[in-house]
């Protein structure tokens, strides 16, 4: 097993946990009928939290930046929970799904016979993802 399989099954071990955490923090503040019941309603909340990381990256302070993106996880996993999908399989989903597209870039990158993508442009780079999208259809 190569050192980046063993990294990739812990941390998503971790962040699962994580995750776990938080819908369990939100399920004891549901019980107390503190709870969000509207999935548009957290999407908004979503959109405002990432205004807000945008402003902490503006004024560069890493420590709110950081509270800000916690609070977008938090959101976030609520948001997955009130839809009723699972977390963990979201997750483990989520990572399948870059892996396949990630191996159809290198699949596009070695067909047009691309020498130094690390390189190109991010619009060029951006052009072959959208080309591996594609591909898986």
């Amino acid at each position: 097993m190569t050192v980046g399989i063993v990294v990739f099954i812990f941390w998503k071990d971790w962040i699962v946990q994580i995750f776990e955490k938080i819908l369990n923090d939100y399920k004891k503040s549901a019980s107390m009928g503190f709870y969000w019941t509207d999935e548009q309603e957290i999407i908004e909340q979503i959109h405002s939290e990432l205004e807000e990381v945008k402003i902490e990256l503006q004024k560069g302070d890493r420590n709110a930046l950081q509270d800000e993106l916690g609070d977008v996880l938090h959101a976030w996993a609520t948001l997955v929970d009130l839809c009723g999908v699972d977390l963990q399989e979201t997750i483990e989903l989520a990572g399948k799904k870059f892996e396949k597209r990630f191996a159809a870039l290198e699949a596009v990158i070695e067909e047009e016979n691309v020498r130094d993508f690390k390189n190109l442009s991010r619009e060029q780079k951006l052009l072959f993802w959208k080309k591996a999208k594609q591909k898986l259809g």
